[in-house]
């Protein structure tokens, strides 16, 4: 799986192509061996991609596996990024997405190209907490005085993720069900190059327990948020 990583990353960080459209598989390899640092190795596994990643791979990876499922991987040209080019590696099933792709960047190539920024790779983790004995405002305050402690033990859970900040929210629940004001306690985790489910699962339902006892309430749910708003990417072209 990672000589599978290296390529597409090598690919990423290599100057855009000419016709690329207009050749043949063998002769786009050899083009892409030619000016990236792909090897001979490499080129082997986009020509049989099975011989990089086997079913005994995907058995340890995720529970109850059956087989391998395979896209097309398709390379998207002409893309200019914060001034340099780029190659963007697609696995994608749908026609004229690659081509549409492309050419959106020539077009936006010939003013510059793109110009994009990235956000701090903090991910939210919520703790739901319901049934509350006492006042919201009074959970909420028994929580940030044992602030310290809980991050301190959410941080115990990993050995690379920081986690930076706790919050407690209140919220009205709108629903058809009118269960009333909750509240949610979120871990503000920077996951580094994770995607950080795992961990900021992991982080939350550590604490839960503990959160549970300073506020006499239930934690129902424990998990990482999707809403990821402050792990932002933005781009822009003229």
């Amino acid at each position: 799986m990672s000589l599978l990583l290296t390529i597409l990353y090598n690919l990423f960080n290599c100057l855009t192509l000419k016709k690329f459209y207009k050749m043949n598989q063998s002769e786009r390899l050899r083009y892409l061996k030619k000016i990236t640092e792909l090897s001979a190795q490499d080129i082997a596994i986009l020509q049989d991609p099975s011989s990089a990643f086997r079913f005994d791979n995907a058995n340890t990876m995720i529970e109850n596996a059956i087989g391998i499922f395979a896209l097309p991987l398709g390379i998207a040209t002409n893309f200019v990024i914060n001034g340099k080019e780029y190659l963007l590696p697609m696995a994608i099933e749908e026609p004229s997405i690659i081509a549409a792709a492309s050419k959106a960047a020539k077009i936006a190539k010939s003013k510059g190209g793109f110009i994009a920024e990235a956000d701090e790779s903090i991910m939210i983790g919520q703790i739901q907490i319901v049934s509350l004995p006492v006042s919201e405002e009074s959970a909420k305050i028994n929580i940030l005085s044992s602030k310290k402690e809980i991050l301190e033990l959410a941080s115990s859970k990993s050995r690379f993720a920081v986690v930076k900040d706790l919050q407690v929210r209140q919220v009205q629940d709108k629903s058809q069900h009118n269960k009333g004001v909750m509240l949610l306690v979120e871990l503000l985790v920077d996951v580094k190059d994770a995607m950080g489910a795992n961990i900021v699962n992991t982080m939350c339902e550590s604490i839960a327990p503990v959160v549970e006892q300073l506020t006499g309430g239930k934690a129902i749910l424990k998990i990482i948020s999707n809403y990821a708003t402050k792990r932002l990417v933005k781009c822009k072209a003229i």
